[in-house]
């Protein structure tokens, strides 16, 4: 009856796809449940059938699009309030407790309205404010475990991902709760989130009868719900309900309990891994382009910091699909669509499309200055009515996090082989990387060794070069001594030689030390040193 169940659709050639008889819906029903991802099964027909296609999903008629017009018309047209609820399977979230619930997948329009409402005014402007100062304040803690951690460490390294949730959900509990925890119990919520959002992605699109044909799956999934369920009940039991507007509005509007820990929950959800992921596939490209990051470190321009991350969103969207549901007839761009049909809008598709965007695979932040029409095709964070409620203290964090961490460091990959777009992602909700980076850290400082000739000054440079893996500049004066024909006897001999050498070295090593202003640099001398030599 789940394949067979019929529904009226648009036909013709406005909408592409294949035809949905009971072989064709079979064919993409053991696709979406056993083999791909709602983001995959999305690039597989639209690879196929082009920017907008019909295909079956969840029991009914499905538009999945690319197209970036249509999209926009969808988030935030005329019609958008026609879209404010999304496709889902109703088993599937009363297991993790979204079932006209919260705010993230309630489907429940007056419901849902309330929340959004009472979430509005918990990230207001005041909230945003100090989320700005508190994002310093926990990125410099941050900082100074990095700092004792690369001190034990032959080869400093540093899972930054776990940085950043640590950072965003400090921020998030501070900010909407009042509250703080001990890294330990931070890392204990934080392993919650992640499994959460894996049993989320399990249980969202999938009917019951699968679920137990993967016991071993259905039985840790659920685990996942109730573990982090019962570590929010234990942070309720020690809340003040009057010390954050957020918990003022939550307490105030005559939620029930479960309501009340599901809108805790899902704050805590949303707050820690989207703008997390965010930050971490932002450093991953600025590493990539380090001229970038340079610009950022030296000008700490807003309007470019921005930029950057709008630009890194749009290669890595965290939410590579965005999900919704028509509540009743309507037109769009001259196609009629029926109440009940879902909507799948492809952004990681849409994305890197040169449609859209010029040299869509390159990341190039200047596309964003100064273009507001832009960010908002690229929708990151959705647009209109169901766009994310927290997406202003989103950016004001993110941009308060990245520059006190590229103030302090640089960051290299181990394993640099691929390019950053290339990275393998699975969609739990949240477009996680398969397997996290560990990043080299290295401090964005020059070392440098001064002395007399034959002390062992490069000796020393190499030994720190094994342990820190920084950038090197030694022995200018040896090398330039070969380029120039030169040798210590001439130069002893010849005083106008060796002022000429002297000038030489001095270019020579500013010139190198240009090139490396905002690395980790050991040097075996200064420019300093030639004019120490020179008096001598």
């Amino acid at each position: 009856m789940f394949l067979y169940k019929a529904r009226s659709f648009p036909s013709g050639s406005t909408i592409c796809g294949p035809p949905l008889n009971i072989l064709t819906r079979l064919i993409m029903f053991i696709q979406l449940h056993f083999y791909y991802t709602v983001p995959e099964f999305t690039e597989f027909w639209c690879q196929l059938y082009g920017d907008r296609v019909g295909v079956w999903m969840n029991g009914g008629y499905t538009i999945i699009t690319c197209d970036a017009e249509f999209a926009q018309q969808i988030l935030c047209g005329v019609n958008s309030k026609n879209f404010i609820i999304r496709m889902g399977n109703d088993d599937g979230l009363k297991e993790i407790g979204m079932y006209q619930s919260g705010i993230i997948w309630n489907n429940d329009v007056s419901k849902w309205t309330l929340q959004k409402r009472i979430f509005q005014a918990g990230l207001d402007s005041n909230a945003r404010q100090r989320a700005s100062i508190i994002a310093i304040e926990k990125t410099q803690q941050e900082i100074n475990r990095i700092k004792i951690s690369a001190l034990k460490e032959n080869i400093p390294t540093v899972d930054l991902l776990n940085v950043f949730r640590h950072i965003t959900l400090a921020i998030t509990l501070e900010v909407t709760l009042g509250i703080q925890l001990d890294y330990e119990k931070s890392q204990y919520l934080i392993d919650c989130i992640v499994d959460y959002f894996k049993a989320w992605e399990f249980f969202l699109l999938k009917p019951r009868f699968i679920w137990y044909l993967f016991p071993l799956h259905l039985f840790h999934h659920r685990k996942s719900v109730l573990k982090l369920r019962e570590e929010i009940q234990n942070i309720i039991s020690t809340l003040d309900p009057q010390k954050t507007t957020f918990l003022r509005q939550l307490y105030n509007n005559n939620l029930t309990n479960e309501e009340i820990q599901q809108s805790i929950l899902e704050m805590i959800l949303a707050g820690t891994d989207t703008s997390s992921v965010s930050l971490y596939y932002t450093i991953l490209l600025l590493i990539e382009n380090k001229k970038v990051a340079n610009q950022l470190v030296e000008s700490l321009d807003d309007s470019l910091l921005e930029a950057v991350l709008r630009e890194a969103m749009r290669l890595m969207p965290v939410g590579p699909v965005i999900i919704r549901k028509s509540l009743n007839d309507c037109e769009i761009s001259g196609i009629q669509i029926k109440a009940g049909t879902n909507i799948v809008i492809s952004l990681a598709r849409m994305n890197r499309n040169e449609k859209w965007f010029e040299d869509p695979l390159k990341f190039d932040p200047q596309r964003f200055i100064n273009n507001e029409d832009l960010a908002k095709l690229s929708a990151p964070m959705g647009q209109g009515p169901k766009s994310c409620v927290g997406q202003r203290l989103a950016m004001v964090e993110m941009m308060a996090i990245l520059p006190e961490l590229l103030k302090e460091f640089t960051f290299t990959r181990i394993d640099d082989t691929k390019p950053i777009i290339d990275t393998r992602t699975r969609w739990d909700i949240a477009q996680q990387p398969v397997s996290k980076e560990i990043l080299n850290v290295l401090p964005r400082k020059k070392i440098v060794f001064v002395g007399a000739h034959s002390v062992g000054k490069t000796t020393i440079v190499k030994f720190i070069k094994s342990r820190m893996n920084g950038t090197t500049i030694s022995e200018t004066a040896r090398h330039l001594l070969k380029e120039l024909n030169l040798n210590a006897d001439i130069l002893k001999n010849d005083p106008d030689k060796s002022l000429e050498f002297q000038e030489a070295i001095i270019k020579a090593q500013c010139k190198r030390e240009e090139e490396v202003e905002h690395e980790f640099a050991i040097l075996d001398r200064s420019a300093l040193d030639a004019i120490v030599y020179a008096r001598t």
